[in-house]
Protein backbone atom coordinates (compact mmCIF):
# COMPACT_ATOMS: atom_id res chain seq x y z
CA UNK A 1 0.00 0.00 0.00
CA UNK A 2 2.82 2.35 0.54
CA UNK A 3 4.06 1.68 -2.50
CA UNK A 4 0.96 2.84 -4.53
CA UNK A 5 0.58 5.90 -2.02
CA UNK A 6 3.98 6.90 -3.41
CA UNK A 7 3.00 6.06 -7.35
CA UNK A 8 -0.01 8.41 -6.99
CA UNK A 9 2.02 11.12 -5.05
CA UNK A 10 4.28 10.88 -8.03
CA UNK A 11 1.58 11.51 -10.28
CA UNK A 12 -0.72 13.95 -8.58
CA UNK A 13 2.89 15.82 -8.50
CA UNK A 14 2.79 16.02 -11.84
CA UNK A 15 -0.73 18.19 -12.06
CA UNK A 16 0.66 21.81 -11.26
CA UNK A 17 3.06 21.64 -14.28
CA UNK A 18 -0.35 20.48 -16.40
CA UNK A 19 -2.18 23.06 -14.97
CA UNK A 20 0.30 25.93 -14.54
CA UNK A 21 1.57 25.22 -18.28
CA UNK A 22 0.33 27.34 -21.22
CA UNK A 23 0.08 24.15 -23.35
CA UNK A 24 -0.53 20.61 -22.23
CA UNK A 25 1.85 17.89 -21.76
CA UNK A 26 1.80 15.65 -23.63
CA UNK A 27 1.14 11.71 -22.49
CA UNK A 28 4.56 10.65 -23.04
CA UNK A 29 6.15 13.83 -21.08
CA UNK A 30 3.24 13.06 -18.09
CA UNK A 31 4.84 9.62 -17.62
CA UNK A 32 8.68 10.78 -17.82
CA UNK A 33 7.82 12.53 -14.39
CA UNK A 34 6.63 9.34 -12.65
CA UNK A 35 9.32 6.96 -12.37
CA UNK A 36 6.78 3.80 -13.14
CA UNK A 37 3.01 3.33 -13.43
CA UNK A 38 0.75 2.10 -11.27
CA UNK A 39 0.51 -2.23 -11.76
CA UNK A 40 -2.86 -3.32 -11.85
CA UNK A 41 -3.95 -6.29 -10.26
CA UNK A 42 -6.16 -7.46 -12.83
CA UNK A 43 -4.91 -7.22 -16.23
CA UNK A 44 -6.97 -7.04 -18.73
CA UNK A 45 -7.77 -10.87 -20.96
CA UNK A 46 -5.98 -11.40 -24.01
CA UNK A 47 -7.53 -11.82 -27.17
CA UNK A 48 -11.11 -13.70 -26.81
CA UNK A 49 -10.94 -17.87 -27.29
CA UNK A 50 -13.72 -19.91 -29.45
CA UNK A 51 -15.82 -21.98 -27.17
CA UNK A 52 -17.18 -23.63 -29.36
CA UNK A 53 -17.69 -27.59 -28.77
CA UNK A 54 -16.03 -29.63 -31.14
CA UNK A 55 -18.88 -32.11 -30.90
CA UNK A 56 -20.91 -29.52 -32.19
CA UNK A 57 -18.97 -29.03 -35.36
CA UNK A 58 -18.56 -32.69 -35.94
CA UNK A 59 -22.17 -32.84 -35.52
CA UNK A 60 -22.38 -29.79 -38.44
CA UNK A 61 -19.98 -32.03 -40.53
CA UNK A 62 -21.72 -35.29 -41.04
CA UNK A 63 -25.32 -33.80 -41.54
CA UNK A 64 -24.00 -32.02 -44.66
CA UNK A 65 -22.48 -35.63 -46.00
CA UNK A 66 -26.22 -37.12 -45.62
CA UNK A 67 -27.41 -38.88 -48.93
CA UNK A 68 -30.05 -36.46 -50.40
CA UNK A 69 -33.39 -37.77 -51.45
CA UNK A 70 -34.78 -36.21 -54.73
CA UNK A 71 -38.41 -35.20 -54.22
CA UNK A 72 -39.70 -36.79 -57.55
CA UNK A 73 -39.08 -40.35 -56.67
CA UNK A 74 -41.67 -39.96 -54.11
CA UNK A 75 -45.37 -40.86 -54.30
CA UNK A 76 -46.94 -38.57 -52.69
CA UNK A 77 -50.36 -40.51 -53.56
CA UNK A 78 -49.49 -43.78 -52.24
CA UNK A 79 -50.30 -44.69 -48.78
CA UNK A 80 -48.65 -43.36 -45.75
CA UNK A 81 -47.64 -46.78 -44.73
CA UNK A 82 -45.57 -47.67 -48.32
CA UNK A 83 -43.75 -45.03 -48.06
CA UNK A 84 -40.11 -45.62 -47.58
CA UNK A 85 -38.52 -43.81 -44.48
CA UNK A 86 -35.26 -45.44 -44.28
CA UNK A 87 -33.04 -43.49 -42.39
CA UNK A 88 -30.42 -46.35 -41.34
CA UNK A 89 -27.74 -45.63 -44.75
CA UNK A 90 -26.57 -42.29 -43.10
CA UNK A 91 -27.31 -42.86 -39.55
CA UNK A 92 -24.34 -43.15 -37.60
CA UNK A 93 -23.89 -39.47 -36.93
CA UNK A 94 -26.68 -39.75 -34.38
CA UNK A 95 -24.27 -41.59 -32.19
CA UNK A 96 -22.71 -38.46 -31.24
CA UNK A 97 -25.97 -37.48 -29.65
CA UNK A 98 -26.88 -37.91 -25.88
CA UNK A 99 -29.48 -39.58 -25.10
CA UNK A 100 -33.03 -38.05 -24.14
CA UNK A 101 -33.57 -38.83 -20.31
CA UNK A 102 -36.58 -41.47 -20.44
CA UNK A 103 -40.15 -39.45 -18.80
CA UNK A 104 -40.56 -39.75 -15.55
CA UNK A 105 -43.79 -41.59 -15.54
CA UNK A 106 -44.71 -40.16 -11.52
CA UNK A 107 -47.39 -37.56 -11.00
CA UNK A 108 -46.60 -33.80 -11.15
CA UNK A 109 -46.59 -33.73 -7.83
CA UNK A 110 -43.75 -35.57 -7.46
CA UNK A 111 -41.74 -33.75 -9.74
CA UNK A 112 -39.01 -31.32 -8.47
CA UNK A 113 -40.23 -27.47 -7.48
CA UNK A 114 -37.81 -25.79 -9.75
CA UNK A 115 -38.01 -22.17 -10.97
CA UNK A 116 -36.36 -20.24 -13.76
CA UNK A 117 -33.63 -17.64 -13.46
CA UNK A 118 -33.48 -14.40 -15.41
CA UNK A 119 -30.35 -13.45 -16.23
CA UNK A 120 -29.26 -9.83 -16.30
CA UNK A 121 -26.22 -8.73 -18.07
CA UNK A 122 -23.84 -7.09 -16.15
CA UNK A 123 -23.97 -3.04 -17.11
CA UNK A 124 -19.53 -2.82 -17.62
CA UNK A 125 -19.09 -6.25 -18.98
CA UNK A 126 -15.42 -5.88 -18.37
CA UNK A 127 -15.26 -5.33 -14.83
CA UNK A 128 -14.21 -9.00 -13.57
CA UNK A 129 -12.37 -8.01 -10.47
CA UNK A 130 -15.33 -8.63 -7.46
CA UNK A 131 -13.85 -5.74 -5.54
CA UNK A 132 -14.82 -3.70 -8.27
CA UNK A 133 -18.03 -5.03 -8.90
CA UNK A 134 -18.86 -4.47 -5.50
CA UNK A 135 -17.59 -0.50 -5.07
CA UNK A 136 -19.57 0.30 -8.39
CA UNK A 137 -23.01 -1.60 -6.57
CA UNK A 138 -21.66 0.31 -3.46
CA UNK A 139 -22.14 4.20 -5.26
CA UNK A 140 -24.94 3.02 -7.17
CA UNK A 141 -27.05 2.49 -3.92
CA UNK A 142 -25.19 3.98 -1.35
CA UNK A 143 -22.74 6.58 -2.29
CA UNK A 144 -25.02 8.41 -4.76
CA UNK A 145 -27.73 8.82 -2.29
CA UNK A 146 -25.24 10.04 0.43
CA UNK A 147 -24.09 12.64 -2.04
CA UNK A 148 -27.30 13.97 -3.07
CA UNK A 149 -29.46 16.82 -0.73
CA UNK A 150 -32.30 16.11 -2.33
CA UNK A 151 -34.94 14.61 -0.05
CA UNK A 152 -36.45 13.07 -3.07
CA UNK A 153 -34.30 10.35 -4.42
CA UNK A 154 -36.21 9.64 -7.98
CA UNK A 155 -34.16 12.65 -9.10
CA UNK A 156 -30.61 12.18 -8.43
CA UNK A 157 -28.19 13.44 -10.98
CA UNK A 158 -24.66 11.85 -9.38
CA UNK A 159 -27.15 8.65 -10.66
CA UNK A 160 -28.76 10.03 -13.42
CA UNK A 161 -25.68 11.81 -15.23
CA UNK A 162 -22.42 9.77 -13.79
CA UNK A 163 -23.44 6.47 -14.18
CA UNK A 164 -24.05 6.08 -17.63
CA UNK A 165 -20.64 8.18 -18.72
CA UNK A 166 -18.96 5.62 -16.19
CA UNK A 167 -20.02 2.70 -18.10
CA UNK A 168 -19.23 4.38 -21.25
CA UNK A 169 -16.12 6.14 -20.09
CA UNK A 170 -12.96 3.69 -18.27
CA UNK A 171 -11.18 7.23 -16.76
CA UNK A 172 -14.51 8.05 -15.07
CA UNK A 173 -15.38 4.57 -14.19
CA UNK A 174 -12.02 4.90 -12.13
CA UNK A 175 -13.19 7.97 -10.65
CA UNK A 176 -16.81 6.79 -9.47
CA UNK A 177 -14.37 3.08 -7.93
CA UNK A 178 -12.36 5.33 -6.33
CA UNK A 179 -14.79 8.04 -4.71
CA UNK A 180 -16.83 4.65 -3.58
CA UNK A 181 -13.65 3.24 -2.48
CA UNK A 182 -12.64 6.40 -0.25
CA UNK A 183 -16.53 6.11 1.10
CA UNK A 184 -16.34 2.73 2.32
CA UNK A 185 -12.19 2.35 3.62
CA UNK A 186 -13.35 3.24 7.14
CA UNK A 187 -15.94 -0.05 7.25
CA UNK A 188 -13.66 -2.05 4.94
CA UNK A 189 -9.83 -1.27 5.51
CA UNK A 190 -8.99 -3.55 2.38
CA UNK A 191 -10.86 -1.00 0.17
CA UNK A 192 -8.20 1.36 0.77
CA UNK A 193 -5.92 -0.18 -1.76
CA UNK A 194 -8.06 -0.03 -3.91
CA UNK A 195 -8.83 3.45 -3.42
CA UNK A 196 -5.83 4.90 -4.28
CA UNK A 197 -5.09 1.87 -7.01
CA UNK A 198 -8.20 3.67 -9.14
CA UNK A 199 -7.08 7.20 -8.12
CA UNK A 200 -3.67 6.70 -9.30
CA UNK A 201 -5.07 4.83 -12.66
CA UNK A 202 -7.42 7.90 -12.80
CA UNK A 203 -4.55 10.94 -12.61
CA UNK A 204 -2.49 8.86 -14.99
CA UNK A 205 -5.50 8.80 -17.65
CA UNK A 206 -6.29 12.26 -16.90
CA UNK A 207 -2.89 13.49 -17.38
CA UNK A 208 -2.61 11.86 -20.45
CA UNK A 209 -5.98 13.50 -21.78
CA UNK A 210 -5.61 17.14 -20.86
CA UNK A 211 -3.11 17.72 -23.80
CA UNK A 212 -5.65 16.71 -25.89
CA UNK A 213 -8.65 18.05 -24.49
CA UNK A 214 -11.23 19.31 -27.70
CA UNK A 215 -15.18 19.48 -27.39
CA UNK A 216 -15.90 16.02 -27.71
CA UNK A 217 -13.78 15.38 -24.45
CA UNK A 218 -13.86 18.27 -22.12
CA UNK A 219 -16.90 17.02 -20.12
CA UNK A 220 -14.94 13.87 -19.55
CA UNK A 221 -12.31 15.68 -18.82
CA UNK A 222 -14.21 18.40 -16.06
CA UNK A 223 -16.14 15.26 -14.97
CA UNK A 224 -12.83 13.28 -13.50
CA UNK A 225 -11.43 16.23 -12.13
CA UNK A 226 -14.49 16.96 -9.97
CA UNK A 227 -15.14 13.33 -8.73
CA UNK A 228 -11.24 13.53 -8.14
CA UNK A 229 -11.71 16.61 -6.05
CA UNK A 230 -14.59 15.12 -4.33
CA UNK A 231 -12.40 11.77 -3.67
CA UNK A 232 -9.94 14.17 -1.56
CA UNK A 233 -11.85 16.19 -0.49
CA UNK A 234 -14.62 13.71 1.74
CA UNK A 235 -11.47 11.87 2.43
CA UNK A 236 -10.81 14.54 5.07
CA UNK A 237 -6.70 13.93 5.01
CA UNK A 238 -5.78 15.40 1.65
CA UNK A 239 -5.00 18.65 0.68
CA UNK A 240 -4.76 17.44 -2.94
CA UNK A 241 -8.37 18.61 -3.97
CA UNK A 242 -6.60 22.18 -4.30
CA UNK A 243 -4.62 21.16 -7.43
CA UNK A 244 -8.12 19.35 -8.81
CA UNK A 245 -10.12 22.43 -8.08
CA UNK A 246 -7.34 24.77 -10.10
CA UNK A 247 -8.10 21.69 -13.65
CA UNK A 248 -11.78 22.42 -12.97
CA UNK A 249 -11.47 26.47 -13.64
CA UNK A 250 -9.20 26.33 -16.39
CA UNK A 251 -11.25 23.42 -18.09
CA UNK A 252 -14.86 25.62 -17.07
CA UNK A 253 -13.10 28.17 -18.46
CA UNK A 254 -12.71 25.93 -22.01
CA UNK A 255 -16.38 24.86 -22.02
CA UNK A 256 -17.60 28.27 -21.73
CA UNK A 257 -15.43 29.69 -24.66
CA UNK A 258 -16.43 26.57 -26.80
CA UNK A 259 -20.50 26.33 -26.04
CA UNK A 260 -20.70 30.37 -25.71
CA UNK A 261 -22.89 30.28 -22.68
CA UNK A 262 -25.14 27.40 -24.63
CA UNK A 263 -25.03 24.84 -21.81
CA UNK A 264 -26.40 21.39 -22.22
CA UNK A 265 -28.00 19.90 -18.94
CA UNK A 266 -25.52 17.57 -17.69
CA UNK A 267 -22.70 20.26 -18.09
CA UNK A 268 -25.08 22.73 -16.24
CA UNK A 269 -24.91 20.02 -13.27
CA UNK A 270 -21.17 19.84 -13.45
CA UNK A 271 -20.83 23.70 -12.99
CA UNK A 272 -23.01 24.01 -10.02
CA UNK A 273 -20.57 20.67 -8.58
CA UNK A 274 -17.70 22.76 -9.67
CA UNK A 275 -18.73 25.78 -7.73
CA UNK A 276 -19.99 24.09 -4.64
CA UNK A 277 -17.02 21.88 -4.08
CA UNK A 278 -14.89 25.72 -4.94
CA UNK A 279 -17.04 27.41 -2.61
CA UNK A 280 -16.60 24.37 0.47
CA UNK A 281 -12.89 24.94 0.11
CA UNK A 282 -13.04 28.38 0.97
CA UNK A 283 -13.36 27.45 4.52
CA UNK A 284 -10.06 25.68 4.35
CA UNK A 285 -8.48 28.18 2.42
CA UNK A 286 -9.54 31.14 3.57
CA UNK A 287 -9.90 33.02 0.50
CA UNK A 288 -12.20 33.87 -2.31
CA UNK A 289 -13.23 30.86 -4.68
CA UNK A 290 -11.31 30.27 -7.42
CA UNK A 291 -14.26 29.70 -10.16
CA UNK A 292 -16.31 33.20 -10.30
CA UNK A 293 -19.08 34.49 -12.59
CA UNK A 294 -16.66 35.43 -15.28
CA UNK A 295 -15.42 31.58 -15.46
CA UNK A 296 -18.64 30.50 -16.24
CA UNK A 297 -21.97 31.43 -17.93
CA UNK A 298 -24.99 30.52 -15.98
CA UNK A 299 -28.64 30.09 -17.45
CA UNK A 300 -30.87 32.79 -16.08
CA UNK A 301 -33.99 31.18 -16.75
CA UNK A 302 -34.38 28.21 -14.17
CA UNK A 303 -36.60 24.96 -15.17
CA UNK A 304 -37.41 22.33 -13.18
CA UNK A 305 -34.56 19.97 -13.77
CA UNK A 306 -32.25 23.28 -12.25
CA UNK A 307 -33.96 23.11 -9.41
CA UNK A 308 -33.74 19.92 -8.47
CA UNK A 309 -30.04 19.81 -9.36
CA UNK A 310 -29.85 22.79 -7.11
CA UNK A 311 -31.22 20.75 -4.34
CA UNK A 312 -29.21 17.57 -4.59
CA UNK A 313 -26.02 19.34 -4.88
CA UNK A 314 -26.75 22.45 -2.67
CA UNK A 315 -29.64 21.15 0.03
CA UNK A 316 -30.03 24.33 1.04
CA UNK A 317 -30.91 27.43 -1.14
CA UNK A 318 -27.67 28.35 -2.89
CA UNK A 319 -27.77 31.85 -2.50
CA UNK A 320 -26.98 31.18 1.35
CA UNK A 321 -24.45 29.01 0.34
CA UNK A 322 -22.30 31.01 -1.01
CA UNK A 323 -22.27 33.63 1.37
CA UNK A 324 -19.60 31.63 2.92
CA UNK A 325 -17.37 32.86 0.03
CA UNK A 326 -17.71 36.77 1.17
CA UNK A 327 -17.32 35.92 5.04
CA UNK A 328 -13.76 34.02 3.90
CA UNK A 329 -13.07 36.30 1.20
CA UNK A 330 -12.79 38.88 4.31
CA UNK A 331 -10.91 36.37 6.54
CA UNK A 332 -8.42 37.06 3.88
CA UNK A 333 -8.39 40.59 4.85
CA UNK A 334 -7.60 40.30 8.47
CA UNK A 335 -3.86 40.55 7.47
CA UNK A 336 -4.45 44.21 6.16
CA UNK A 337 -5.09 45.67 10.14
CA UNK A 338 -2.11 47.37 10.82
CA UNK A 339 -3.78 50.78 11.67
CA UNK A 340 -6.98 52.79 12.68
CA UNK A 341 -7.31 53.51 9.40
CA UNK A 342 -6.88 49.97 7.63
CA UNK A 343 -8.93 48.52 11.05
CA UNK A 344 -11.92 51.01 10.06
CA UNK A 345 -11.95 49.81 6.59
CA UNK A 346 -11.77 46.40 7.64
CA UNK A 347 -14.93 47.16 9.29
CA UNK A 348 -17.02 48.66 6.58
CA UNK A 349 -16.67 45.72 4.80
CA UNK A 350 -17.88 43.86 7.59
CA UNK A 351 -20.67 45.78 7.76
CA UNK A 352 -21.56 45.06 4.27
CA UNK A 353 -21.32 41.41 4.59
CA UNK A 354 -23.60 41.43 7.18
CA UNK A 355 -25.94 43.48 5.57
CA UNK A 356 -26.32 41.07 2.72
CA UNK A 357 -25.93 37.92 4.83
CA UNK A 358 -29.48 39.85 6.66
CA UNK A 359 -31.07 39.96 3.07
CA UNK A 360 -30.00 36.91 1.50
CA UNK A 361 -33.44 35.77 0.94
CA UNK A 362 -34.81 39.06 -0.18
CA UNK A 363 -35.32 38.11 -3.31
CA UNK A 364 -37.67 35.15 -2.57
CA UNK A 365 -39.77 37.08 -0.30
CA UNK A 366 -38.29 36.07 2.92
CA UNK A 367 -36.96 32.95 3.92
CA UNK A 368 -39.98 30.62 3.59
CA UNK A 369 -40.04 31.71 0.18
CA UNK A 370 -36.40 30.75 -0.19
CA UNK A 371 -37.30 27.24 0.81
CA UNK A 372 -40.23 26.65 -0.69
CA UNK A 373 -38.29 27.23 -3.70
CA UNK A 374 -36.28 23.69 -3.57
CA UNK A 375 -38.87 21.70 -1.51
CA UNK A 376 -42.00 23.34 0.28
CA UNK A 377 -43.17 20.42 2.69
CA UNK A 378 -39.63 19.28 3.67
CA UNK A 379 -39.18 21.38 7.60
CA UNK A 380 -35.28 19.64 7.52
CA UNK A 381 -34.60 22.01 4.15
CA UNK A 382 -35.55 25.11 6.55
CA UNK A 383 -34.11 23.70 9.80
CA UNK A 384 -30.61 23.14 7.89
CA UNK A 385 -31.14 26.50 6.25
CA UNK A 386 -32.01 28.25 9.42
CA UNK A 387 -28.64 26.03 10.88
CA UNK A 388 -26.49 27.39 8.27
CA UNK A 389 -27.24 30.60 8.91
CA UNK A 390 -26.49 30.94 12.06
CA UNK A 391 -23.00 29.34 11.59
CA UNK A 392 -22.35 31.73 8.72
CA UNK A 393 -23.05 34.69 11.28
CA UNK A 394 -20.77 33.42 13.69
CA UNK A 395 -18.19 32.87 11.59
CA UNK A 396 -18.45 36.45 11.07
CA UNK A 397 -18.37 37.72 14.47
CA UNK A 398 -15.00 35.66 15.55
CA UNK A 399 -13.24 37.00 11.94
CA UNK A 400 -14.38 40.33 12.89
CA UNK A 401 -13.95 40.23 16.88
CA UNK A 402 -11.91 37.46 17.77
CA UNK A 403 -12.45 33.69 19.57
CA UNK A 404 -13.72 35.30 22.96
CA UNK A 405 -16.67 33.15 24.41
CA UNK A 406 -19.30 36.16 24.56
CA UNK A 407 -23.37 36.50 25.16
CA UNK A 408 -23.46 37.08 21.40
CA UNK A 409 -21.30 33.70 20.46
CA UNK A 410 -23.67 31.80 23.22
CA UNK A 411 -26.60 32.91 20.93
CA UNK A 412 -25.67 31.82 17.87
CA UNK A 413 -24.29 28.18 19.41
CA UNK A 414 -27.74 27.69 20.67
CA UNK A 415 -29.67 28.28 17.62
CA UNK A 416 -27.12 26.40 15.57
CA UNK A 417 -28.18 23.45 18.00
CA UNK A 418 -31.95 23.93 18.43
CA UNK A 419 -32.09 24.18 14.19
CA UNK A 420 -29.87 20.92 14.25
CA UNK A 421 -31.99 19.14 16.65
CA UNK A 422 -34.54 18.95 14.56
CA UNK A 423 -33.51 17.13 11.66
CA UNK A 424 -34.21 13.66 12.06
CA UNK A 425 -30.71 11.12 11.98
CA UNK A 426 -30.27 9.83 8.22
CA UNK A 427 -31.93 12.74 6.87
CA UNK A 428 -30.46 13.91 3.01
CA UNK A 429 -30.09 17.12 4.50
CA UNK A 430 -27.99 16.25 7.68
CA UNK A 431 -24.91 16.30 5.76
CA UNK A 432 -25.53 20.34 5.89
CA UNK A 433 -25.06 19.79 9.15
CA UNK A 434 -21.28 19.51 9.32
CA UNK A 435 -20.51 23.09 9.18
CA UNK A 436 -22.67 24.49 11.76
CA UNK A 437 -22.05 21.77 14.14
CA UNK A 438 -17.97 22.50 13.91
CA UNK A 439 -18.91 26.24 14.91
CA UNK A 440 -21.05 25.71 17.43
CA UNK A 441 -18.64 22.89 18.70
CA UNK A 442 -15.73 25.30 18.57
CA UNK A 443 -17.51 27.82 20.41
CA UNK A 444 -20.11 25.73 22.77
CA UNK A 445 -18.49 25.32 26.62
CA UNK A 446 -20.66 23.31 28.35
CA UNK A 447 -21.33 19.84 28.63
CA UNK A 448 -24.50 19.49 27.29
CA UNK A 449 -23.94 21.37 24.17
CA UNK A 450 -20.83 19.51 23.76
CA UNK A 451 -23.30 16.22 23.95
CA UNK A 452 -25.40 17.33 21.47
CA UNK A 453 -22.56 18.32 18.94
CA UNK A 454 -20.48 15.24 19.42
CA UNK A 455 -23.52 12.41 19.61
CA UNK A 456 -25.19 14.27 16.19
CA UNK A 457 -21.12 14.30 14.48
CA UNK A 458 -21.09 10.27 15.70
CA UNK A 459 -24.30 9.70 14.01
CA UNK A 460 -23.08 11.52 10.86
CA UNK A 461 -20.05 9.23 10.78
CA UNK A 462 -22.07 5.92 10.02
CA UNK A 463 -25.06 7.92 7.94
CA UNK A 464 -22.66 10.19 5.74
CA UNK A 465 -19.84 7.57 5.94
CA UNK A 466 -17.28 9.58 4.57
CA UNK A 467 -13.93 10.49 6.48
CA UNK A 468 -14.14 14.24 6.52
CA UNK A 469 -17.21 13.51 9.42
CA UNK A 470 -14.66 11.86 11.41
CA UNK A 471 -12.11 14.87 10.85
CA UNK A 472 -14.58 17.56 12.13
CA UNK A 473 -15.03 15.65 15.20
CA UNK A 474 -11.97 15.20 16.10
CA UNK A 475 -11.30 18.70 15.63
CA UNK A 476 -14.09 20.23 17.78
CA UNK A 477 -13.05 17.35 20.44
CA UNK A 478 -9.18 18.92 20.53
CA UNK A 479 -10.45 22.37 20.83
CA UNK A 480 -12.48 21.07 24.02
CA UNK A 481 -9.50 19.39 25.34
CA UNK A 482 -7.38 22.61 25.21
CA UNK A 483 -10.19 24.76 26.39
CA UNK A 484 -9.63 23.29 29.71
CA UNK A 485 -5.82 24.61 29.83
CA UNK A 486 -6.37 27.88 27.74
CA UNK A 487 -9.16 31.15 27.74
CA UNK A 488 -9.20 31.16 24.37
CA UNK A 489 -8.97 28.44 21.97
CA UNK A 490 -8.83 29.24 18.23
CA UNK A 491 -10.10 26.27 16.32
CA UNK A 492 -9.33 27.64 12.71
CA UNK A 493 -5.56 27.65 13.44
CA UNK A 494 -5.86 24.09 14.69
CA UNK A 495 -7.69 23.00 11.82
CA UNK A 496 -5.18 25.37 9.47
CA UNK A 497 -1.78 24.12 11.56
CA UNK A 498 -2.59 20.08 12.20
CA UNK A 499 -5.71 18.94 9.89
CA UNK A 500 -4.56 20.72 6.25
CA UNK A 501 -6.41 18.33 4.22
CA UNK A 502 -9.94 19.16 6.32
CA UNK A 503 -12.83 21.43 5.11
CA UNK A 504 -15.46 22.38 6.19
CA UNK A 505 -18.98 23.07 4.66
Amino acid sequence: MRRAETQLWRLQETLPRLWTNESWLSAEQVLDLSSETSPSPNPSPGSVQSNVDLSIADLLCQMSTAVPVDGTDIDMTAALPELSWDLTTDSGWLDILPETPPVAEDSPDSLPNTTLTLYTPSLVPDMTSPHDKALLNHYSNIVASVLSRHPNTASNPYLSYLVPMAVSNQLILHCILALSATHWQKLQPDMRDRALYHKGQATQSLAGLLPHVDGSSVDVALVSCLLLCMSELFDGTSAGWKLHLQGAKRLLSTVKSQTSGNLAGHFKFFVKLARFLDSAATTSTCKPPLIDDKTVATSPEPTEDSSNDDAAVYGIPKELFHMVDRVNNLASKRGTRVDEASEALFREEAERVQGRLDNWAYDYGGLAGAVASLSPTNDDVLHATTAYEWALRLRLHQITEGYSLTEKVFECVQHILDSAQKIRYGSPLESCLLFPLVMAGGACNCLEQRMVVQDRLMIMERTCGFGYVHQSRELVETVWKRRETESMVNWARIRYEEMGGLALY
